[in-house]
């Protein structure tokens, strides 16, 4: 699993990447122990994972993951990222996903 746009490059680089699922936003885990200063740079950048699909774009045919699923609860940047995928003749499947966090039993 990857958290980073670094991270998932790297491992689509190594070309054994069979299928892959994609989220839009990129989520900081235990954002409330990072330092005050860390977490402004981190809303300053907003990075998403969209440049994994330019990326996925450019690959060799032969070495994309051969099944793409997108799943994220902004439809908009699903449909984004689909239209991407479907104009360089890649398919993908795009699954509804929500906000939901496991809080002992508790949906926020």
């Amino acid at each position: 699993m990857a958290r980073t746009n670094t991270e998932a490059i790297r491992l689509l680089a190594s070309g054994y990447v069979s299928e892959i699922s994609i989220d839009h936003d990129i989520c900081v885990p235990n954002v409330e122990f990072i330092k005050e200063s860390v977490r402004k740079r981190l809303a300053m950048g907003e990075e998403t994972f969209q440049p994994i699909v330019y990326y996925i774009c450019l690959m060799k045919p032969e070495d994309r993951p051969k099944k793409i699923t997108i799943h994220t609860a902004n439809p908009a940047a699903a449909l984004r990222m689909s239209g991407l995928l479907f104009d360089a003749g890649i398919e993908s499947e795009i699954k509804e996903s929500g906000y939901a966090f496991d809080q002992g039993g508790n949906e926020l």
